[in-house]
């Protein structure tokens, strides 16, 4: 684990310390996991990480050996965001009026 300057440029320790983890680190984190060792919430307490980072981690491994198992893999696009139907609407009211988005004349 190492540990990058504890101090932006003010010579004042940052309340919170951000580590670096080499690619074997995460991968033996990822492991530990997988294999039931440890939880997600103790790898994230040990290694003083938010458990969503231990969770980027163990899906970008995911991802990563599905990848070179299957070089035809491909990983799905996230879906699109959709807006109701009533707020598309509106949207489309405000972004585009009614006088056709030429300005009006007085």
């Amino acid at each position: 684990m190492k540990t990058e300057a504890e101090t932006v440029g003010t010579g004042v320790p940052c309340k919170r310390r951000h580590l670096r983890f080499s690619a074997k680190e995460k991968s033996q984190a990822v492991l530990a996991l997988w294999s039931g060792r440890r939880s997600a919430s103790g790898l994230a307490k040990e290694m003083e990480v938010p458990w969503a980072v231990i969770n980027g981690w163990e899906k970008r491994a995911l991802s990563g050996m599905l990848t070179a198992l299957d070089p035809t893999w491909r990983q799905p696009e996230e879906k699109k965001l959709e807006l109701p139907g009533r707020l598309e609407r509106l949207l489309e009211q405000t972004v585009k009026p009614e006088s056709g988005g030429k300005p009006e004349s007085d």
